[in-house]
């Protein structure tokens, strides 16, 4: 059979070398553009048509809808909410891949007591209460020493020296010739002369009492016959002679010092405590301690006094420890390592848990009780532990203080920033958060403001985080505010600006206290005004801002609030500077006019007329007509009730006028009248003193003119359109705080339609 082959194949089977070089790189490059192509994407899923876009109002921020639509309240469209990613300005996110290489690791914060082990050093000292003091109660010569080298130990009543003085032979002298007198004296004297000779006597023996003589000595003298020209001086105590200051045929005068005799039963460890220690170290507390001539011992006192003073040249002070010294161990001058161990509270103030329900000396901390009593030294009566502070609040686990690890704390001058996880996020995403520290305890530090229990700091790896909000121009820890835009003045939300009032006022207080007392209430003033900002209906751009600044606001008035009581102008200086740049940032006044002197009494009355105010206000929400005739007879009566005699009347005068009108539009065109007159007074005489008052503005009232009420709380209830409108207006000012932050539920808020 044959078969004819083309001639191309001819071709190639000659020359088949040749063939294969030029077929082949177009092989590889078919094969190439083949591969590099972009893989087909997979198609998406079918869903339900459901968005997962929430639509909100312009002018009703509080709306959120999964669709679009009309806005429940004024029926404007609504638009898209802008969710910038949620988290803080200081977001930074990062891959899984990226935090294994970064080795981020995270830690929970913890709320756990803060004990610290204090070492220390010092020396065992002489107990100065223990040591006497021999003097000489007349003058003469050193004739003998019993005693002639310090160190002796002696005890109560040994002889210590002898002294030569012609007065103690006088005085001798005077007692036996007394006592001659009395005893040979006859039957028949009469009694003014025995009474004259028993006077002598005892003045006689009073003399040698002066002069430090026992009654057994002095007994023994009346018995002699011939008296003597010395003196022996006896010991006070047991204890060991440590000063001698006289020596054999010395002269001494009436007062000399002779001998100094310590009783070694106790003794003090005096230790040295540098600043930074203080703090962990309180009256009281116990004290644990080795010494290296003893090893294997460990011994125990308690601390009795720490010196108000700090060293200049040392930058130390010393701290004084009372201990028993049984078996004279502990000899002056040794030297001394000693431990304290420390728990302190969320307040700073250090506990012992071990002294609940003890009794303890005030002036002697060694001596602990079970029960009420006598110190056994001094004889004062013992006070019970929880006075001087060694026992936690009833609440123990409010009084433990937040710990965090110490390496997540990225510190710089006075400011401290860690970096959370945000756990609800996929991707490993962490904010930067400023804090308030407290006193470093080991390898942790107490958290005084910023931070809750439970979340997540990064312990390892926060200044990688810290760089890289840096290289993309977000706040850091060096540069806080980077990248964030100045707002022009007075352009917060309305939301917002109408809650920040109390906060200026309180700082317009401070500028100008002039005593600690004053200023620490206005800086519990301002902290309270920020933690009661309501925040359920800003925006998400606010809300990030206001997280940032008002945690700001708050650490700044921590460290404010340290400053004191020493240095008030200068408290006054670091909130001021918080404010501003809180201000600049979130387009917010940082001054305002100093509140004027309000009188109580009339603000107390102003406070009442709001109580009879409310229901006033909540029937015309009601839309109940009868209610409000029967709430604004209550309301003029109340009027009445302030001095104010041109306003009552006008006030009374309206509530009288509307109690009259069962027409609801006439009635509220009445409340207005009402309401503006009621906020100008709280303005004028009564601003932050009438319990929780807010201002709440509706700006379609009165046709498109705006009106105006007073809410107990930051939420819409209008009273000029009722079910129409229910929740049209925003709260535009704070005229007033109450005892506790006022809380807003936003969940379960009724949705309400304009009337067609």
């Amino acid at each position: 059979m044959n078969t004819k082959i083309p001639k191309a194949l001819k071709i190639i089977l000659r020359q088949p070398r040749k063939v294969l070089t030029i077929l082949l790189p177009l092989s590889l490059f078919a094969m190439g553009w083949w591969f590099g192509l972009p893989p087909e994407k997979p198609k998406q899923e079918v869903t339900d048509g459901k968005s997962e876009q929430i639509w909100t109002c312009s002018m009703h921020p509080q709306i959120r809808q999964p669709n679009s639509g009309l806005c429940p309240i004024c029926e404007m469209d609504l638009i898209p909410l802008q969710d910038s990613g949620g988290g803080g300005i200081r977001e930074v996110s990062v891959s899984s891949e990226a935090a294994a290489l970064l080795n981020l690791q995270v830690s929970p914060v913890i709320r756990s007591a803060a004990v610290a082990d204090v070492s220390l050093f010092g020396r065992i000292a002489y107990d100065e209460r223990s040591i006497s003091t021999s003097t000489s109660r007349i003058g003469g010569r050193i004739d003998r020493l019993f005693v002639d080298f310090t160190g002796a130990m002696v005890r109560k009543g040994d002889h210590l020296a002898e002294i030569y003085s012609p007065e103690i032979y006088v005085a001798q002298r005077e007692v036996i010739e007394a006592t001659k007198a009395i005893r040979n004296q006859s039957a028949n004297s009469s009694g003014p002369v025995r009474q004259t000779r028993l006077r002598l006597l005892n003045a006689a023996r009073e003399k040698l009492r002066l002069l430090q003589l026992s009654e057994e000595q002095i007994d023994g003298i009346a018995s002699q016959k011939n008296p003597s020209d010395r003196i022996t001086i006896s010991s006070p105590q047991d204890g060991i002679v440590v000063g001698k200051s006289v020596n054999l045929g010395s002269y001494v005068k009436t007062g000399d010092p002779l001998f100094k005799v310590a009783d070694l039963s106790k003794v003090w460890l005096v230790l040295e405590a540098y600043e930074s220690d203080l703090p962990w170290l309180r009256y009281a507390q116990d004290v644990a301690f080795t010494i290296e001539a003893l090893p294997g011992e460990e011994f125990h006192g308690r601390i009795a006094f720490i010196d108000p003073n700090i060293n200049p040249l040392t930058r130390v002070t010393e701290v004084r420890v009372n201990v028993g010294n049984q078996g004279r161990k502990l000899k002056p001058g040794m030297f001394v390592r000693a431990r304290v161990e420390s728990r302190m509270t969320n307040g700073g103030k250090v506990v012992d848990p071990s002294l609940e329900g003890k009794w303890i000396s005030p002036m002697h901390p060694e001596i602990v009780k079970d029960a009420p009593g006598e110190c056994d030294i001094c004889g004062m009566p013992l006070v019970p532990a929880a006075e001087l502070g060694f026992i936690a609040d009833t609440d123990q686990k409010s009084s433990l203080p937040l710990l965090v690890p110490a390496s997540a704390v990225l510190q710089t001058g006075e400011r401290a920033v860690v970096y959370i996880r945000i756990p609800e996020k996929a991707a490993p995403t962490f904010e930067g958060r400023e804090i308030v520290l407290g006193p470093k305890v080991g390898q942790q530090f107490i958290v005084e403001n910023g931070l809750g229990e439970g979340e997540l700091v990064v312990s390892q790896g926060a200044f990688k985080l810290d760089s890289e909000l840096q290289i993309k121009a977000k706040p850091s820890m060096m540069n806080p505010n980077a990248g964030l835009a100045e707002a022009p003045a007075n352009s917060a939300p309305e939301d917002l600006a109408g809650q920040w009032a109390p906060v200026l006022r309180s700082l317009a207080r401070l500028q100008n206290a002039s005593e600690p007392v004053s200023a620490k209430e206005a800086i519990t003033g301002m902290e309270r005004a920020i933690k009661a900002v309501d925040q359920s209906t800003f925006q998400p751009d606010t809300l990030k801002l206001w997280n940032e600044f008002s945690n700001r606001l708050i650490n700044g008035l921590r460290i404010s609030d340290r400053q004191l009581p020493k240095d008030v102008p200068q408290s006054a200086r670091i909130a001021t500077r918080s404010v501003e740049e809180a201000g600049r940032y979130l387009g917010l006044p940082s001054r305002t006019e100093v509140p004027s002197k309000v009188d109580p009494a009339l603000a107390g009355a102003l406070e009442k007329i709001i109580k009879a105010y409310l229901p006033l206000s909540k029937a015309l929400a009601d839309d109940a007509p009868g209610k409000a005739q029967a709430a604004a007879r209550e309301f003029s009566e109340a009027s009445g009730r302030i001095s104010l005699t041109k306003d009552a009347k006008f006030l009374q005068e309206k509530a009288s006028e509307l109690a009259e009108k069962s027409d609801i539009k006439e009635q509220r065109e009445l409340f207005q009248n009402i309401s503006n007159k009621l906020i100008s007074l709280v303005r004028s005489y009564g601003l932050d003193q009438v319990g929780s008052a807010y201002v709440v503005h509706c700006p379609m009232v009165a046709d498109g003119k705006g009106g105006d009420w007073i809410s107990n709380v930051p939420e819409v209830l209008n009273p000029y359109f009722g079910d129409t409108m229910l929740n049209c207006g925003s709260v535009t000012a704070t005229l007033s705080l109450g005892e506790k932050p006022p809380m807003k539920k936003m969940e379960g808020m009724e949705k309400h339609n304009h009337g067609k």
